[in-house]
């Protein structure tokens, strides 16, 4: 018989004031009614009943030692909760990742996962900072760029190409750049998530960075692409994110020739052993779905 087990049956003989009755609900001898009230009471040296040959009833000490066993069966209740939840794949997924990734990726197709499991909530934080898995209590994080994290594990999806574009606008204005060291001559968009102020935004390729002027500094991807298809200067975005732009002709890729820069798209999770069907199958059918969507082809 475990602790519970007997503080269960100390609650039902308080509530009953009697062992025979507790015994005969329980259906189980009165001898181990008697045990299992003797054995807390020596567990934790406190006298739980006045017993006569009449009546039961609860000393002082009893009393307290009542209310707390209560609570300890209710919250013990409640963690069972968790245990039908993921047996009847019921529960919730928190995931962080960048806003533009979520409404224009995830959320359009969430509806194919809810078939399968319809009464699992999902939480997105979608925001173009790095969510802090640990510290937002998040269950995965999906990240664009590249990560060091020795307490998390991570997953590789896929790699996107980097895209540098302008406006139609822009170029009409500006100019086409002939090659990359002809783009000091032009301006970019500064896109920082902190709003740091520097004297120079940086283009990204392959295998060298280019510092160019600024006239405009965002701290959203928003604001950064509708920066770009305003005219307001060369941006770089991933190629998925630049398609529809680019199917418009309201994006113009700059260097079609050139190496392009690929950045790795990484799941970022917690180390732990048990973690629900549900969670599984929606880590499984998220890195299918980014890889379709976004993978470099």
């Amino acid at each position: 018989m475990d602790k519970i087990e007997k503080l269960k049956i100390f609650c039902l003989v308080a509530e009953k004031k009697s062992f025979a009755q507790t015994a005969t609900l329980l259906g189980l001898p009165r001898s181990s009614i008697t045990y299992a009230i003797q054995s807390l009471e020596k567990e934790y040296e406190v006298l739980l009943f006045y017993r006569t040959t009449r009546k039961v009833s609860l000393t002082h000490e009893g009393t307290l030692f009542y209310e707390e066993s209560m609570r300890l069966i209710v919250q013990l209740k409640e963690l069972n909760r968790f245990k039908y939840q993921v047996r009847h794949q019921q529960g919730k997924i928190s995931i962080g990742m960048p806003k533009r990734m979520a409404t224009q990726i995830l959320i359009p197709n969430l509806s194919e996962y809810y078939q399968q499991y319809p009464q699992v909530k999902v939480l997105i934080n979608g925001s173009d900072a790095f969510s802090n898995l640990v510290e937002q209590q998040l269950d995965c994080v999906v990240r664009v760029g590249q990560v060091q994290d020795e307490y998390l594990l991570i997953r590789p999806i896929t790699s996107v190409k980097l895209l540098t574009l302008a406006s139609p606008q822009y170029i009409t204005e500006f100019g086409r750049p002939n090659d990359l060291n002809n783009l000091k001559q032009h301006f970019g968009v500064d896109y920082h998530v902190a709003q740091n102020y520097k004297e120079f935004t940086e283009l990204t390729f392959a295998d060298f960075r280019v510092k160019i002027p600024y006239r405009l500094l965002v701290e959203n991807t928003e604001a950064y692409i509708q920066a770009g298809l305003s005219g307001l200067g060369i941006i770089q975005i991933p190629e998925f994110d630049a398609q529809i732009y680019l199917k418009q002709e309201r994006l113009v890729d700059l260097f079609t020739d050139i190496t392009y820069q690929f950045l790795p798209v990484n799941i970022l999770l917690t180390n732990r052993k048990y973690r629900p069907q549900y969670f599984q199958d929606f880590i499984d059918w998220l890195i299918g779905l980014l890889n379709k969507s976004i993978g470099s082809h």
